[in-house]
């Protein structure tokens, strides 16, 4: 059976989704939504703006003025700071579909809901809006009798784990185990890739708790006294509540909230900490290191690259995101704030207007183009063919902003042994130009082609600095 075959059509997966969630509803009919959810209280003090002064003096770099972002009025949340709920116990993201099927629907299409997916004998399911997911069999040799979770396979890449709970690596099995999926910016086409070929056969991966921990809702690490595996899979030491990244993860266990909705006690978390210790290497990390491989940020990274730009380093994530929506589909929503919210006075200059096109990839180029370029790979990163000799593509935006406009290239951008960026006396980070200028300006597309030099020369006076 091929691949497209094993998928489920986006319809049944929407079918099932609602399913679940009129039989749920059903659970709290004796109430009723609408009873329990009283209207939001609008009031200003609920919504407090981001009053930090950001620094706009420092040129060469995307700094935002005096304006606000557009910070919406929120209800009133009274638990802010407590994760367990109060000792609460986990329910599943089911359950919480029944009254929230709004922000239930949105969060399916999330590349969160399907970090970590269980396989029953049959290829995963995706929304029909995951264009890019799933089209895939397990790794050569294996059926999927022989795998029991994928990891991924929805946005950019699928790893996956074998029956005794390690991931399957090129090293062990003798073949490439990672499925690299399709994606247009640079150039990538689904296909098979090693990953860690250099593991020797007989040092299996476990896909332990350090691992699972940011793939999963309710992960518990194992007691060395007294271990515990999931599903009784010695690779799986630890245990987790739900696969995904699921309503729970973020709002805690809510076992406490189901009874009495209408006091609102369930955790919010506004500031991101929750984002934070995932978005980031390794799990809680604090140091602001951002680590780097082979030419290129590592994936998760978002929180330390946010504090290494500058005046964005007080931001949250939920400052531009809304949390529930995903980027990768559904943009247009997920971003609640743009830059030019806040940078009102800033212009694309002789970029506004312009599409940047290379074979069948388009590009309506933004602020984003240029200070959030694809330095950061997570599956895939472009060869000379689609950016050139001096050009670099990775597969994921960096969250770092300001760019270095001095004519060197990505090796200035990390220490000498390429395992970190480079961060000032300051803590802060920039981006070389060969990732900003020549991922379209390096002869292949439409665009001109630049040397670093040249890149550097016109990338200072873009803004008027």
């Amino acid at each position: 059976m091929s691949a497209s075959q094993h998928r489920p059509t986006g319809a049944l997966v929407r079918t099932m989704f609602v399913g679940v969630a009129v039989v749920f509803a059903a659970l709290v009919m004796g109430t009723g939504c609408n009873l329990i959810f009283p209207p939001v209280n609008n009031e200003p003090n609920n919504a407090e703006p981001n009053t930090t002064e950001p620094n706009t003096t420092e040129p060469n770099s995307a700094e935002p003025n005096s304006a606000e972002p557009n910070t919406p009025s929120e209800p009133v949340f009274n638990n802010l700071t407590d994760r367990t709920n109060n000792g609460a116990t986990y329910i599943g993201s089911k359950a919480c579909m029944a009254c929230h099927a709004d922000v239930a629907a949105e969060q399916i299409v999330h590349g969160h809901a399907h970090k970590l997916n269980k396989v029953q004998g049959q290829a995963p399911s995706y929304p029909e809006e995951g264009t890019r997911a799933g089209g895939f069999d397990p790794p050569e040799g294996k059926t999927w009798d022989d795998v029991a979770y994928v990891i991924g396979g929805y946005i950019r890449k699928a790893r996956f784990v074998d029956l005794n709970g390690y991931v399957m690596t090129t090293g062990v099995e003798g073949v490439n185990t990672q499925w690299n999926l399709d994606f247009p910016p640079n150039g990538n086409t689904p296909g098979w890739v090693p990953y860690e070929a250099d593991r020797a056969p007989d040092d299996p991966k476990p896909y332990n708790e350090s691992c699972f921990v940011c793939h999963t809702t309710g992960p518990m690490p194992s007691d060395p006294d007294h271990p515990t595996f999931q599903d009784n899979r010695p690779g799986m030491e630890g245990t987790f509540a739900e696969t995904g990244v699921q309503c729970e993860s973020c709002h805690g266990p809510g076992s406490n909230h189901v009874p009495n909705p209408a006091a609102r006690n369930i955790y919010v978390d506004k500031e991101g900490v929750t984002c934070n210790e995932c978005h980031n290497r390794p799990f809680q990390s604090d140091t602001g290191e951002i680590l780097a491989s082979g030419g290129y940020i590592k994936h998760h990274e978002q929180y330390p690259e946010l504090q290494a730009s500058g005046g964005h380093a007080t931001f949250n994530c939920m400052v531009c995101h809304d949390p529930h929506v995903s980027t990768n589909y559904d943009r247009e929503n997920a971003i609640t704030t743009d830059c030019t919210d806040c940078h009102t006075d800033k212009t694309l200059d002789f970029h506004e207007g312009k599409i940047f096109v290379r074979g069948d990839y388009t590009e309506r180029l933004s602020c984003e183009s240029c200070h959030m370029p694809y330095a950061t790979k997570s599956g895939s990163a472009a060869g000379p063919d689609i950016a050139g000799e001096f050009g670099r593509i990775g597969d994921m935006r960096t969250h770092i902003f300001r760019i270095n406009v001095n004519p060197v290239d990505y090796t200035a951008m990390f220490s000498d042994d390429g395992k970190s960026v480079v961060r000032d006396s300051q803590g802060r980070a920039a981006v070389t130009v060969d990732y900003v200028c020549l991922r379209c300006h390096n002869g292949v597309g439409n665009a001109f082609g630049l040397t670093i030099s040249a890149a550097a020369a016109i990338a200072e006076g873009v803004h008027g600095n």
